[in-house]
C-alpha cells in the first residue's frame, strides 16, 4: 500500500504515512487492494459503497416476503385456501429469494410488470386499487439491481472499482 500524497510505501493498517503525515484514506486502501487482484461479483458487492445498494434490495425482497404472506393467509384464512392465491403468494416468495440472493435486474423487471398486471387485475375487478406496494417495491429493486450491475459492469471493464462502489458518493 502507498501514501497518495508522497508514494511512500505504507505499513498494514497504517493510519498515518510516516513520511509525510498524511491520514490514510479508507477509500484509497480499497482502491489499492482491489487493484492488485481482481474481486469476485460477491466481493465487490460487499464494498463500502454498495451499502445502498445492499439494504434498498434488500428492502425491497422483504416488501415481496411481506406481500407473499398477506397473500397467503388470505388465500387460507379468508378464501378457505384458494389454490391460484396460494400460488401467487408462493411466486413471490421466489422472486422475492431471487432478487435477495441473486441481484437479478431481470427478477426486478418481472416483480414490477407482476405487480403491475395484479393491480390492474385487482382494480378492474374490485374497484380498488389493491397490491400496489408489489410494482413499488419492484420499481425500486429496479433501480438498485441496475445501479449495482451498471457498478460492476464498469469494474470489469475498466478493471478499476468505480468511486461510488468505494464511497457511496455520486
Amino acid at each position: 500500500m502507498k501514501c497518495a500524497t508522497c508514494g511512500s510505501e505504507l505499513e498494514k493498517e497504517a493510519l498515518l504515512c510516516h513520511h509525510c503525515g498524511r491520514a490514510v484514506d479508507r477509500a484509497e486502501v480499497i482502491r489499492q487492494e482491489a487493484a492488485s487482484r481482481q474481486l469476485s461479483k460477491k466481493e465487490f458487492y460487499q464494498l463500502p459503497g454498495m451499502k445502498a445498494c445492499r439494504s434498498n434490495i434488500k428492502t425491497c425482497s422483504i416488501v415481496l416476503y411481506v406481500c407473499a404472506a398477506i397473500t397467503i393467509l388470505v388465500s387460507v384464512i379468508l378464501q378457505g385456501f384458494y389454490l391460484l392465491s396460494f400460488l401467487d403468494g408462493v411466486f413471490l416468495i421466489l422472486m422475492g429469494l431471487w432478487l435477495q440472493l441473486g441481484r437479478s435486474r431481470v427478477c426486478a423487471l418481472l416483480v414490477t410488470a407482476y405487480g403491475i398486471f395484479n393491480t390492474g387485475i385487482g382494480l378492474v375487478e374490485s374497484g380498488r386499487l389493491m397490491g400496489w406496494w408489489i410494482p413499488l417495491a419492484g420499481i425500486w429493486a429496479i433501480t438498485y439491481t441496475f445501479r449495482f450491475h451498471k457498478l460492476w459492469s464498469r469494474y470489469r471493464k475498466e478493471g478499476v472499482i468505480p468511486k461510488d462502489a468505494v464511497s457511496g458518493e455520486g
